[in-house]
């Protein structure tokens, strides 16, 4: 075959969208010694998962002077710890410009010591991509652990933090540590924090808690525990709250890093008081949708009922019945970020910045040792949607039964509950259940929701209607965690009492299954510098 056949097949390929066709061009161009075709065979079997038989050819093509196929194959030997091997590949595709492989000859180079010839791989690396990495590893060897070139240091970690890089930020603030000047310490780490360093919350913690800043080192402290899944964060903030007297949240930071029993305080202060009215709007929705046939569209932002469309959809989130976990849909990479039907889950998110409610903040949520973990997920979503002015949540089974998805509907066409004083009894005994502890709130909540005047002690609410008519409410908790009790008066001519059985209290006697523990996605401590790309 000539090479102009060579070179036709495997532009052919590089055009063919079916990729079995794609393949059978690169094939025959590369058995023809095409040295681009042999390494786009080789990606498109990597892509594969054909890993073997993909190195077979990108060490064809790097035989034959392709610098990102000597790169892969210099990635491979380095996998395998054959490191001499490694550095020859490496330095072959370095020769030819590849900015990865000069960032990782680099790396072996500075391991084995020759440190000058290592920086000026990653000098390369920086004028050829202006690579974070390289960035960061300039600035690791002027640091020099604090003994070495301190400004030069400086210089290069700010680069590498300017380009996202979250190390290179919270190395930083040592390095201006060493330089004393702590308040660009502390800048330093919070812009570590926001870049995601697992660490770098907790630092800026420790340095506002030396201070005596308290209410700023708790900050941080929720921060490093809800964004880093730091544990250490946690026990510290358990110990501020035993301290301060605060059972409730000493109790849920004690839990958090196994997984929490039960909500946070913070949450369960909001929810309870949106809850008999969340409960009754989703009734009225349930009553006036079957839900046997649900379709959707995130592009629209619709959601399709029993054959009427119904506008506004949110996607809340899903619930994994395997893990046993809650994945907010603002943290799932499988949603792209900008679909309409996302838009307002910044609403959720903000609103729980504001009253500092770590189910609102936090992405992926553990309910594993909630008594009953489905119910947990779901009573949550069901709170937060009327921050969204949802009127409507509906629950998908996906994956084969594997997890449910939630979507959430604003249509302004959606039937609204209205205030019946027949049905407020039950909804409040339906939600005390929930909120054992919090039936002040539950009440009042719903009363304030549709929009009655409210005068309060710790015992007793004065409710009055339009019309001027009083009624007054007494939320008694006598041994509330074991016995809690409601006592209501909600109608006007007549005397309802309500009485609750003793409820079981969500989280109280978790189950005996093994908790389902979040981990860190990465330990930038370590300051891998290799890459694959």
């Amino acid at each position: 075959m000539s090479d102009a056949d060579a070179t036709a097949l495997y532009e052919r390929g590089l055009r063919e969208t079916d990729p079995l066709q794609a393949e059978r061009n690169f094939r025959e161009a590369a058995e023809a010694g095409h040295p681009a075709a042999a390494h786009a065979l080789a990606s498109l079997l990597m892509d594969r998962g054909d890993e073997a038989e993909a190195e077979k050819w990108y060490r064809r093509a790097a035989e034959l002077g392709v610098p990102e196929s000597a790169f892969e194959v210099g990635y491979a030997e380095e996998s395998r710890g054959n490191l001499s091997e490694a550095e020859r590949w490496y330095r072959q595709a370095a020769e030819a410009d590849h900015a990865s492989a000069n960032l990782n000859l680099g790396v072996l180079l500075r391991r084995r010591g020759a440190v000058d010839e290592a920086k000026q791989c990653y000098m390369r690396a920086w004028d050829l991509a202006s690579s974070d990495k390289a960035a960061f590893n300039l600035a690791a060897i002027y640091d020099d652990d604090g003994k070495g070139d301190l400004v030069a240091a400086t210089e290069w970690y700010e680069r590498a933090a300017d380009l996202g890089n979250a190390a290179a930020a919270y190395n930083l603030g040592f390095v201006w540590q060493d330089r004393g000047d702590l308040a660009k310490r502390l800048e330093a780490w919070q812009r570590a924090a926001d870049l995601g360093h697992p660490r770098a919350a907790y630092a800026v913690a420790d340095v506002h808690l030396s201070a005596q800043n308290l209410d700023e080192g708790i900050t941080w402290l929720r921060r490093a525990a809800l964004e880093a899944d730091d544990a250490k964060a946690a026990r510290k903030l358990r110990d501020i709250y035993t301290r301060a007297d605060r059972p409730r949240q000493a109790r849920y930071w004690s839990e958090y890093p196994e997984g929490p029993t039960f909500y946070s305080p913070e949450f369960q202060a909001f929810a309870s008081e949106i809850a008999a009215a969340a409960i009754h709007q989703q009734d009225v929705f349930n009553d006036a949708y079957t839900q046997d046939y649900l379709e959707w569209n995130l592009e629209r932002a619709t959601v399709t009922l029993d054959g009427r469309t119904l506008r506004n959809l949110t996607v809340l989130g899903s619930f994994s019945n395997l893990t046993q976990t809650w994945l907010w849909a603002w943290d799932n990479p499988t949603f792209d970020q900008d679909s309409p039907s996302l838009a307002e889950l910044r609403t959720i998110r903000e609103f729980g910045a504001r009253h500092r409610i770590p189910e609102l903040l936090k992405g992926h949520l553990d309910f594993s040792r909630f008594n009953l973990p489905t119910e947990g997920a779901f009573t949550m979503a069901l709170a937060a949607a009327p921050l969204i002015g949802a009127r409507a949540v509906s629950f998908v089974t996906i994956n084969e039964g594997k997890g449910r998805l939630v979507l959430a509907s604003s249509d302004p066409d959606l039937p609204t509950a209205e205030y019946d004083p027949l049905t407020a009894p039950r909804l409040l005994l339906r939600a005390a259940e929930v909120w054992p502890d919090d039936q002040h709130n539950v009440v009042r909540g719903f009363l304030k929701h549709h929009g009655f005047q409210i005068d309060e002690s710790p015992a007793i609410l004065l409710v009055e209607y339009a019309d001027g008519h009083q009624v007054t409410i007494r939320c008694t908790m006598q041994n509330a965690k074991a016995h809690p009790e409601v006592s209501a008066i909600l109608a006007r001519d007549d005397t309802k009492v309500i009485r609750t059985q003793p409820a079981r209290i969500q989280g109280e006697h978790p189950t005996t299954e093994p908790p389902h523990h979040l981990t860190a996605l990465f330990d930038l401590e370590d300051r891998l510098t290799t890459v694959k790309t």
